[in-house]
């Protein structure tokens, strides 16, 4: 177990380093000068010895490997620099849109456990029927849907025509509700397919033909069965958070929440070149550190070992 972690970390420690290389190397590439973006916010109709000054200052007329290289060793010990668009420390930024993002991508994660995992036990117990029919037309038409679609309309209906949440804002966590059922209704979708498909993988086991020649009930069966489809759910779980977090700008953008998905649009729009590529590895660390306790959980659960010891030794 020991080395598989080791092994892991390693191949994430690899992931990372390729995930700011690339970053960073594409936002050089933009036909956007940030010297030049900058120059003009800060002097309105800046000469070219102003930008040359400018461009001095960022150290952007350094080679783009040592650029990388002076970036890297900072961005390790958490120190990104100020931003080019505010002037203000890029980690406290980040600190403070981190908040409402992670806020939001957990309330998201509960609300699609709470539909998956129901819905895909109704759908997988009753095949062929009509639950299960009604079921799949609703993941067919909500996996259609953008996730920022279903935020209109649940604002819309629930902000607007019924006034039970305020329109914008991230003050409470009643102002999370309508943003993270935005983004969990298609999440979910998509889980309850997978998570019924193992469950009838599960009701179609050795073990569980063994059970009911053993007696065991079918309420017992159905839970042992559960345990049995959890790892691709529970997979499946941590990669929605990752992209809840890493894709929120549409839902933060309706929903006129400062998170950190919005932060980088800022900086997208603004060619804050620093605070992208803070942005990006910050997204990054926070998606490969959820899958990887995604895999550490199903690992310890071994919930198919555990099922199958259980059914045998009883």
């Amino acid at each position: 177990m020991i080395k598989r972690i080791l092994s892991r970390l390693l191949v994430l420690a690899v992931v990372l380093f390729g995930v700011t290389l690339l970053t960073f190397f594409y936002t050089s590439l933009s036909i956007v000068d940030a010297a030049q973006a900058l120059a003009v916010r800060r002097f309105t109709r800046p000469t070219a010895e102003q930008v040359t000054q400018v461009r001095h200052e960022l150290g952007l007329d350094q080679p783009l490997a040592k650029q990388y290289a002076a970036w890297l060793s900072k961005a390790v010990s958490g120190e990104f620099g100020n931003s080019y668009n505010t002037g203000k420390p890029i980690i406290n930024e980040l600190s403070a849109s981190l908040q409402p993002t992670l806020k939001l991508a957990s309330m998201a994660l509960l609300f699609t456990a709470l539909l998956s995992i129901p819905l895909g036990v109704w759908s997988a117990s009753g095949k062929g029927g009509i639950a299960d029919k009604s079921i799949y037309l609703f993941g067919i038409v909500c996996m259609s849907v953008p996730n920022y679609w279903i935020g209109f309309m649940l604002m819309l209906a629930f902000a607007v025509n019924i006034p039970l949440f305020s329109i914008m804002g991230a003050d409470d966590l009643k102002d999370f509700i309508l943003p993270a059922l935005a983004v969990a209704i298609p999440t979910s979708a998509a889980n309850i397919r997978v998570f019924r498909s193992s469950l009838l993988d599960g009701y179609n086991s050795d073990f569980v033909m063994y059970a009911r020649a053993r007696g065991i009930s079918e309420i017992k069966i159905a839970g042992m069965v559960s345990r049995y489809a959890l790892p691709p759910l529970v997979t499946l779980l941590g990669q929605s958070f990752g992209f809840t977090i890493a894709g929120s700008a549409m839902i933060e953008f309706v929903f006129s929440i400062p998170g950190i998905g919005s932060m980088l649009v800022t900086a997208l729009g603004s060619r804050d070149t620093v605070t992208i590529n803070a942005c990006v590895l910050v997204i990054a660390v926070i998606f490969v550190a959820v899958n990887f306790l995604a895999e550490i959980i199903n690992a310890v659960l071994d919930p198919k070992k555990h099922t199958k010891e259980r059914v045998y030794d009883t």
